[in-house]
């Protein structure tokens, strides 16, 4: 594995054990003396069985997987970001190894390549039941990840930061949204893309993956790392329409 897969914050460690993803929505029928009325409850699983699901779903790394578990995850929480972005990213590298899941007394190491991570602390939203937020080597997905950030736009193209995940050393891993709105395809060069540090410093990817080219009206999307990146610096991404006319999108930060 690469520096930049592990960099992924330990979301991108997989795991040989297989688990299903939290359930859904189910609707149970109450029948009384009276005529038959139907009753729509949700089931919500235990907190543990949450907790186990969604870090299964991380470590199997498969990108079906994790957009399923992200749809069962508190809405708009950091956690659901974090699988929705975990899910782009794999699919944008076209897969990635497993590894090993065990869990001690509540706390669940996901180790590969040499690297493990820690997940504890769940918090889980007031209202819903549902898993909102996890602790990843002791810090919270809300302080590591943001998104969806501003959009920026043309009249034949716009792009966004679609989420971005700040790892322990400083490695800044962001999916990178670009929607063709005219009617031009887009090529789409994100190994060239640039981020203007708030120290000032303008710095080059290690690494990038993912769509290259975008039909008209769809939208591609590529992971692209940034070494000592910066949640709060926005990215320059060049783009070439169709036409050969090239664009260079400033693309506001997440945060």
């Amino acid at each position: 594995m690469s520096c930049s897969l592990v960099a992924l914050g330990a979301a991108l460690t997989g795991c040989s054990e297989t688990s299903a993803p939290p359930e859904g929505t189910s609707s149970s029928i109450v029948t009384t003396t009276d005529p038959v009325t139907p009753e729509s409850t949700t089931t919500v699983p235990a907190a543990s069985d949450q907790t186990a699901a969604f870090l299964s779903a991380l470590a199997l790394r498969d990108p079906t997987l994790l957009a399923a578990t992200a749809a069962g995850l508190s809405p708009g929480s950091p956690a659901q970001l974090y699988a929705d972005h975990l899910s782009l990213a794999v699919a944008a590298l076209g897969g990635s190894e497993t590894a090993s899941l065990t869990e001690v007394d509540g706390v669940f190491e996901v180790c590969a390549s040499e690297r493990c991570s820690s997940f504890s602390d769940p918090i889980f939203d007031a209202g819903t039941g549902l898993l909102a937020d996890i602790a990843v080597d002791g810090q919270l997905l809300l302080d590591r990840i943001g998104g969806p950030g501003p959009v920026a736009a043309f009249e034949e193209a716009q792009a966004r930061i679609h989420s971005a995940y700040r790892s322990d050393n400083g490695t800044v891993n962001m999916i990178i949204e670009v929607t063709s709105i005219g009617t031009q395809p887009l090529r789409v060069l994100s190994f060239a893309a640039t981020q203007s540090r708030s120290d000032g410093i303008v710095i080059q990817p290690s690494g990038a993956w993912g769509d290259v080219d975008v039909d008209v009206r769809s939208t591609g999307r590529a992971l692209v790392t940034f070494v000592d990146g910066d949640l709060s610096a926005p990215v320059s991404i060049p783009v070439i329409l169709g036409d050969s006319t090239d664009l260079e999108f400033v693309v506001p930060a997440v945060s």
